[in-house]
């Protein structure tokens, strides 16, 4: 079996979408979504992030809106450093204007406790049309099992960030915990 590079120059590419046009969104983890169009490597970013990447934080997770054709929404989720040198991770939804870049349109969830281990961030619709947002317990393995805590989380929420009335947790957007790092989301 021979391997090919599909794409080269992309620095720790993290997650990928495919947009209705055929073009490719990719994160590099140090803040930048990049553009793949017709196989090649688009020089100017789509967005780019200001986010910190000591350990594994950086621009993680992002999902593309199921009506990403008629909003033009995407959902990222990054680890920021805070004003006091501490670590947060934030789920955000952008929007692509008509020159084809992304700008931020919305903070959906923040401040979760970030670290430099085990910061999660997989961010995808789930078959429900619910926004999933995986978390870690950012090093801190008692924070899994406390259900008042953000971290050791997989959170379930509406595109506009609310809180859906038939999660498990009334008024909670925790869907699961006891998590330690959760990297991967499928159905």
């Amino acid at each position: 079996m021979k391997t090919e590079d599909f794409i080269t120059g992309l620095n720790i590419p993290w997650e990928m979408v495919f947009l209705p046009d055929g073009r490719i969104l990719v994160t590099e983890r140090h803040g930048t979504i990049r553009v793949i169009r017709n196989g090649q490597l688009q020089t100017s970013p789509w967005l780019s992030i200001d986010v910190d990447t000591s350990g594994e934080g950086g621009l993680l997770g992002m999902a593309l809106d199921p009506d990403f054709s008629t909003n033009k929404y995407l959902y990222v989720a990054y680890t920021y450093q805070t004003a006091d040198g501490g670590a947060q991770n934030r789920l955000v939804r952008l929007r692509e204007n008509s020159s084809g870049k992304g700008v931020e349109d919305k903070i959906i969830f923040d401040n979760a406790r970030g670290a430099s281990i085990h910061d999660g961030g997989r961010v995808k619709f789930g078959p429900d049309g619910k926004l999933y947002w995986t978390i870690g317990e950012s090093g801190m393995m008692e924070l899994a099992q406390d259900i008042n805590s953000l971290n050791g989380k997989i959170l379930r929420l509406n595109s506009d960030g609310s809180i859906p009335s038939d999660n498990p947790f009334p008024r909670s957007p925790v869907y699961s915990y006891g998590n330690r790092n959760p990297q991967g989301l499928d159905w």
